[in-house]
């Protein structure tokens, strides 16, 4: 996190700011300011980007972990509900509950697939796991 954080650090949103929160010390640093409403905090950490969902833009943006260069991932994603990471086949998952389904792409946003979206009903919520899929 830039020069921040010492140990691990739990990062998490106020809605207008991503915060890193060092576990040792309790001390927070901030990662990124001035974001409308913030939600969904995923990371890679061995390529550096912190992903997240912002509710009132309905879109996915991506940032490199020392906070700079924003891009916007998706765009008119809807109510995302739950954002993950695949960190061995950089895909990127996450539900949209205003559609009622789970879409996959890679991390820069191309190659985008819908996997659910007749069987959801506001699906929230997301984890992967890479080794049994």
């Amino acid at each position: 996190m830039g020069a921040s954080c010492k140990s691990p650090c739990l990062l998490l949103s106020t809605g207008t700011e991503i915060i890193a929160l060092d576990y040792n010390s309790t001390t927070s640093y901030p990662v990124i300011s001035n974001l409308t409403l913030a939600d969904n905090i995923e990371i890679h950490f061995s390529l550096g980007y912190i992903f997240w969902s912002d509710q009132e833009e309905f879109n996915i943006k991506r940032i490199n972990i020392n906070g700079t260069n924003i891009t916007v991932i998706h765009n008119g994603t809807g109510n995302i509900g739950g954002l993950a990471v695949e960190w061995i086949s950089l895909q990127l998952y996450w539900t949209d509950e205003d559609y009622n389904r789970i879409s996959v792409s890679d991390l820069d946003g191309n190659n985008i697939r819908i996997l659910v979206s007749s069987t959801l009903d506001e699906p929230r919520g997301l984890a992967v796991d890479p080794y049994h899929g």
